[in-house]
């Protein structure tokens, strides 16, 4: 008997999403040598955006935290729909098209490209994109070992999806037990996850994160507060100041948030993965301050996770600018020249700054998830 090591071992050795299509760009370099690199953009439905999400290319080749909207690339939106790849086996034919896509791949001498639209169970998921630096690579044999690869991708990432989704509906379905109870719940959650990726895109690239990064903080923004639902009615609801008391117990709620979050993480089975680590500081650290004046633990600068500064500005943003039975809305003028007196003392400055850079954006998703009237 006789036993040969699979050349797939490193794949089935790999538990996470990046190793695993690390793993596929090693038997892809064996298996199609042509094919320099791959790389992945994910699409948002709610507000059809297509979002940079991972590369094999070196750093300063990747094309990272780039988003453009579905609808406004004719060629990628035809493909999405009618479910078909496309191969360009000579990139010059692009040279009069002044998108920024197109004329980086000019630029760093890619020649040809194999895109994919990703479906996986009926959901259109992003593009896969395959190029070469050689012309007419994408001819051929190598095509059917493409056309392997491309389903395996678009199933880890669909699994992948999956998983960030069931973990952020168990979270939500605590959350919805407080639904009613506290002003915040509804369209805040939606709000706060927007506006933390509007920051997080700005930011991520200056503290050595990639994009999936920015999709955790997109992901798992909305269940910042899960601890409320330990707080008790009388003071969850008060409509004026709390008393000191009052507030200290309200504080709590990051710590029992944590323990429910370790609760529910190990009854889904889901204690481990890549974004659970994200999910953890966002829950228990995001009303730390930059002068160690917050909670719980009292962490100061960068002792605060990146994802709890971000979620931190995103939450006390939507809080001034939403009505409460205790004060009307701010104006986003008003909200952010509040933010701005803050930053550098309680709240980061590069993420207050990253937020005014993009009040465009705030303002389409302030009209997407309008407030009911209170």
């Amino acid at each position: 008997m006789q036993y040969f090591p699979s050349p797939w071992q490193s794949f089935q050795h790999e538990t996470t999403l990046t190793g695993k299509l690390y793993a596929i760009s090693e038997q892809l370099r064996n298996l199609c040598p042509h094919v320099h690199r791959f790389s992945l953009a994910i699409y948002d439905d709610k507000t059809d955006l297509l979002s940079t999400y991972y590369s094999t290319s070196q750093a300063d080749e990747a094309i990272t935290r780039y988003q453009v909207k579905l609808s406004e690339v004719y060629s990628l939106q035809q493909m999405s729909q009618a479910g078909t790849p496309r191969v360009i086996n000579d990139l010059n034919c692009l040279s009069e098209q002044n998108t920024y896509h197109s004329q980086t791949l000019l630029k760093q001498g890619w020649r040809s490209s194999y895109t994919v639209p990703m479906r996986y169970s009926g959901r259109f998921l992003g593009f896969l994109f395959f190029n070469s630096r050689a012309a007419q690579a994408f001819t051929g044999e190598e095509f059917n070992q493409l056309e392997l690869m491309s389903q395996l991708i678009t199933m880890l990432v669909y699994d992948d999806q999956m998983q960030a989704r069931t973990l952020k509906a168990a979270v939500r379905s605590a959350l919805a037990l407080s639904c009613g109870r506290d002003a915040e719940t509804g369209q805040h959650l939606e709000r706060m996850g927007y506006y933390s990726r509007i920051i997080a895109h700005q930011v991520a690239d200056k503290h050595g994160h990639g994009d999936q990064f920015v999709e955790q903080v997109f992901q798992f923004a909305p269940v910042h507060d899960l601890g409320k639902i330990a707080i008790p009615d009388y003071i969850l609801l008060k409509p004026g100041r709390l008393e000191p008391a009052e507030y200290e117990l309200m504080k709590t709620h990051t710590v029992r948030g944590a323990e429910m979050l370790e609760d529910i993480l190990s009854h889904h089975g889901l204690e481990g993965g890549e974004s659970v680590a994200v999910l953890r500081n966002i829950v228990l650290f995001h009303h730390e301050l930059l002068d160690g004046s917050g909670y719980p633990n009292g962490l100061a600068g960068t002792e605060i996770p990146l994802e709890s500064r971000i979620v931190a500005v995103a939450d006390i943003f939507d809080a001034l600018t939403s009505s409460r039975p205790y004060k009307k809305a701010w104006t986003n003028t008003d909200a952010m020249n509040t933010l701005k007196e803050m930053a550098g003392t309680k709240l980061c400055a590069e993420c207050v700054n990253a937020l005014e850079q993009q009040m465009a954006e705030v303002e389409v998703i302030q009209t997407l998830y309008q407030e009911c009237s209170i």
